[in-house]
């Protein structure tokens, strides 16, 4: 289902900001390198996060607890890097407005995504 979405999403991207077909492959690749970058920080981060729920449980000292949350501090900041690297590489490709139609684009998709996911988790508890 997620490649299905992912791949959705791509042609819905294209169709929105009718880039010609040179630019329009240029940008998915970019954006599928992008991704899977995205996705490896997304693994590490959950694996992180399941250490500290171990740790929780554990009942850890301090110093385990700090050890987790170093590695997570490191995550948030190559995602935030790895995301202004990418926005930058967007300008070797896509004009100002272009790039400002692709951030628009990700917001409005997103919330689309979690409006019809409520949808139907509503529907599912009327059931």
């Amino acid at each position: 289902p997620m490649e299905k979405l992912e791949s959705y999403k791509k042609v819905r991207m294209l169709e929105t900001m009718k880039l010609d077909e040179e630019t329009g492959l240029k940008l998915v690749s970019r954006y599928n390198k992008h991704r899977e970058v995205m996705k490896g920080f997304e693994k590490g981060r959950a694996e992180l996060m399941d250490k500290l729920d171990e740790l929780v449980r554990n009942n850890a000292n301090e110093t385990e607890y700090q050890k987790v949350f170093d590695n997570l501090l490191e995550y948030e900041t190559k995602t935030a890097e790895a995301r202004s690297q990418y926005l930058n590489e967007l300008k070797e490709i896509l004009t100002n407005k272009q790039i400002a139609e692709y951030l628009i684009f990700e917001r409005s998709f997103a919330r689309d995504i979690r409006d019809i996911v409520r949808d139907v988790q509503r529907e599912r508890m009327k059931k």
